[in-house]
């Protein structure tokens, strides 16, 4: 049973976004004791049920807030900036949403619904190795009338905690199809084996499917086209970036407070840390690169808000590779100001009491698991000869614009 959340009939994202500020306050005090004995944010999840949070994106029509992305990427950027694990578990969650608000499925209003009746979805997508959906090898086959699911998944996020569990499984059409099914199913098998150093409570372990039948209405119907493709990834990689945006503001605050305690640095012409040049310098170079990475990631999160059904490909793309551009900058600026808030504390900062290491354990392992290392070289493709990158890797295999449907 999923708990329900409140009245969703007369908020606006202003009112949204305040009360959310107040449950962020509360993840945020128990975000070290969580990370250092790697407990799982059970509490603050239903904290956020509350209020409305997992149906933040979910139209009205559905019984959700409908929420549009800019609204969604300041929520993130706040859970992000107190606990970068439960900002994490998300991601996948409003991936899921944003699918069934782009598709035509006739599950849509089921898991809507269930949506915003508290429900939330984890992710059972990466496999052992780096395969594209479509080369997966857990399979959703049907024998004899019955759709029977099995295979291995890792890195799945959220689900140890979710309500319904998102998988990518390859088809006897060789095509990837997404299957939700319960936590709870018979045959699932969730292993709680993930060991990072850094994210460490996002529950990503390993899911095992032991021939778990599923019914024909769990298995959603692909995404319309080129242009839902591209949409869908957009949002997924907007999440992702707000991420990064919110390990940066988070350390950001954390050096703050820092420079409101400490002393100068050594070889520094005064003893108070607000007369120490270099010091402070080094804080407003901090302060800079975390707002022209929210300034970019809530830029593209705009460009994919303006993007409705009839948007034309060529504004999909621009709205795509805008939030290319703005990942690259989110992830470069929550591994520098992740790092650099110790040049401001100093050694002491480094005790394991205070628990700093966390924003750049959760930085450096969130950059890794959503690299960047090929976007520049996409955009630069897209601007010299306006090849396309792919969708789900947002860089091989690229495509000539004029081979794309504009669909």
């Amino acid at each position: 049973m999923v708990a329900t959340h409140t009245s969703t009939k007369t908020r606006t994202p202003e009112a949204f976004l305040d009360e959310l500020s107040g449950a962020v306050d509360e993840i945020r005090a128990g975000a070290h004791d969580r990370d250092r004995n790697r407990r799982y944010a059970i509490d603050e999840i239903e904290r956020l049920r509350g209020i409305g949070f997992w149906a933040l994106t979910t139209p009205v029509e559905f019984g959700g807030l409908g929420f549009d992305q800019e609204v969604l990427t300041q929520a993130i950027i706040a859970v992000a900036s107190a606990d970068g694990s439960l900002g994490q578990i998300p991601q996948n969650h409003f991936s899921t949403v944003e699918r069934l608000r782009l598709s035509p499925s006739p599950q849509r209003t089921r898991f809507l619904t269930a949506i915003s009746s508290g429900a939330f979805f984890g992710n059972a997508a990466a496999e052992p190795g780096e395969r594209p959906p479509g080369a997966s090898e857990t399979t959703v086959l049907q024998r004899n009338g019955t759709w029977t699911l099995s295979g291995r998944k890792v890195y799945s996020t959220g689900a140890l905690l979710a309500d319904l569990i998102t998988v990518i499984a390859r088809g006897d059409d060789g095509r990837p199809h997404t299957v939700v099914i319960p936590r709870t199913t018979p045959g699932v098998e969730i292993h709680d084996d993930w060991d990072s150093f850094g994210q460490r409570t996002t529950g990503s372990g390993t899911v095992e499917f032991h021939d778990v039948t599923v019914e024909a209405t769990q298995i959603l119907a692909p995404l319309p086209g080129t242009r839902a493709q591209y949409r869908h990834s957009g949002l997924n990689h907007v999440v992702h970036a707000a991420i990064d945006v919110g390990l940066a503001e988070g350390a950001l605050q954390e050096a703050l407070a820092l420079a409101r305690k400490v002393h100068a640095g050594r070889g520094a012409e005064h003893r108070e840390f607000r007369d120490d040049t270099i010091g402070v310098a080094a804080l407003g170079e901090l302060r800079i690169t975390a707002w022209t990475a929210r300034r970019a990631v809530e830029s593209a999160a705009r460009q994919l808000t303006k993007l409705t059904d009839n948007s034309g490909l060529s504004a999909v793309l621009e709205a795509f590779y805008e939030v290319a551009q703005a990942k690259v900058v989110a992830a470069r600026a929550a591994l520098a100001v992740t790092s650099a808030l110790f040049d401001i504390g100093g050694a002491s900062s480094t005790k394991p009491a205070l628990g700093l290491d966390r924003y750049w354990r959760d930085a450096r392992t969130h950059t890794l698991h959503d690299a960047v290392r090929w976007k520049p070289y996409a955009v630069g493709k897209w601007l010299i000869d306006e090849s396309v990158a792919d969708p789900w890797t947002l860089a091989h295999p690229l495509r000539p614009l004029a081979a794309l449907a504009d669909d």
